[in-house]
């Protein structure tokens, strides 16, 4: 195995598109994942120790701090059953009015893979209660009231998304220096997790509803972004205090098949540009994750100032590698080139081994390029399947 240069040597040889001593490997996927008695661990420190071990690159996540409501605003919370369904409440009183959602708890809803969405950068990610969080994705699909119906619900939802107390976010800024001092220690890139603006339609509005307004409302879409545009600018301010590497933005919901080429010209690509210039202006590189839908994307990323495009999958972006690599692979750098699904967790050993050799010998040349499975790896993942990806990544991606 090649180790002529640390972790970060090699992504920041990667990011400025020059060739190291070999493609940078990078893992990344929750708790629990593959855990076997060798591998295994319970906060990302531990995984880093670990996947460096197994000659990956770990990355050591900066986990922003969330927005919470106003100590002004009052909070209910039930929990009902009603014709044989139970049935989880949470409802905010505010100033302008109450605001409030309910979802179908569904049996799994306490299972460990129900895990915070909203990460905590000292923690390992497990749920320890079972409420209703403001941001889950367990909710969207239960959900069967949304926080956000109409206009008049956007002057109540900027009295749930206020910034945190100065202590809470003293904290916060403790907890990243025990962080970026953990990763000088061993040489890793640093890597704010993550912006959201566009993501939040999802997770606030019904998506249905929410994309009828693109089209019979766009002033409320245009409030509803700037309340997250604004959420987004303090959090990417305080991160960029910390000096990391790269700070990036989920966009894993701006795919064409919700947001259409026009209204992602519109809405989100100026959203984007204008953080990445905010981030730029501090010396940080800047990714955007979004894992589907890249084909009928390429032009338009080609307008967008991104450093680094997270998450590529080579069977559910409409777009070959090639393609890729050719369009917007001299300008920006690109993580991923093989898929979590078809090829990780359901390939055969001779599948897995073939897509890390198309995925390498397609995007490396000449730099820009960082291996990995799409945007991460999900429970259930055979452990024997990832040692082959990675033993295959060392084979195929010493660059000569």
């Amino acid at each position: 195995m090649a180790n002529d240069m640390t972790s970060r040597q090699r992504y920041m040889a990667a990011l400025n598109h020059e060739e190291a001593d070999r493609v940078p490997i990078f893992i990344d996927g929750v708790p629990n994942v593959f855990f076997t008695q060798k591998v295994k661990w319970y906060n990302q420190f531990e995984r880093a120790l670990v996947m460096k071990e197994l000659g990956c690159d770990p990355m050591i996540n900066i986990w922003l701090p969330t927005a919470v409501p106003s100590p002004e605003v009052g909070i209910r919370t039930w929990r009902e059953k009603k014709d044989g369904k139970t049935y989880l409440g949470k409802e905010f009183s505010t100033p302008k009015g109450n605001l409030r959602q309910v979802i179908h708890e569904t049996e799994d809803w306490v299972d460990s893979s129900h895990g915070y969405w909203v990460q905590r950068t000292l923690e390992s990610g497990e749920k320890t209660t079972y409420g209703m969080d403001v941001y889950d994705d367990w909710c969207v699909s239960r959900r069967t009231e949304p926080w956000v119906k109409g206009k008049e619900d956007l002057e109540k939802l900027k009295y749930i998304l206020k910034m945190p107390a100065k202590w809470e976010l003293d904290e916060w800024r403790h907890d990243t220096s025990r962080a970026m001092e953990f990763a000088q220690k061993h040489d890793l890139l640093t890597c704010v997790r993550r912006t959201i603006v566009s993501d939040a339609s999802q997770w606030f509005c019904g998506i249905e509803w929410f994309m009828y307004q693109l089209y019979d409302d766009p002033e409320f879409v245009e409030e509803f972004f700037e309340i997250f545009e604004e959420i987004a600018a303090w959090q990417t301010q305080l991160a960029l205090e910390q000096k990391p590497d790269v700070l990036q933005r989920r966009g894993w919901y701006d795919t064409p098949d919700f947001w259409g080429g026009a209204h992602f010209d519109k809405y989100i690509a100026p959203s984007v540009n204008n953080e990445a210039k905010t981030v730029h202006s501090a010396g940080a590189k800047f990714a955007y994750l979004l894992t589907e839908g890249w084909g009928p994307y390429l032009e338009k990323f080609k307008n967008l100032d991104v450093d680094l495009f997270w998450g590529l999958d080579p069977n559910r972006n409409h777009a070959t590698l090639e393609e890729v690599k050719s369009s917007i692979g001299a300008q920006s750098t690109i993580l991923g080139g093989v898929s979590s699904e078809e090829d990780i967790i359901l390939g055969t050993e001779e599948q897995i081994r073939a897509a890390v050799r198309r995925a390498v010998e397609t995007m490396a040349p000449g730099g820009g390029f960082i291996l990995a499975p799409s945007v991460g790896l999900w429970r259930g993942t055979p452990w024997e399947n990832v040692a082959v990806f990675i033993d295959e990544a060392h084979k195929a991606g010493a660059y000569k």
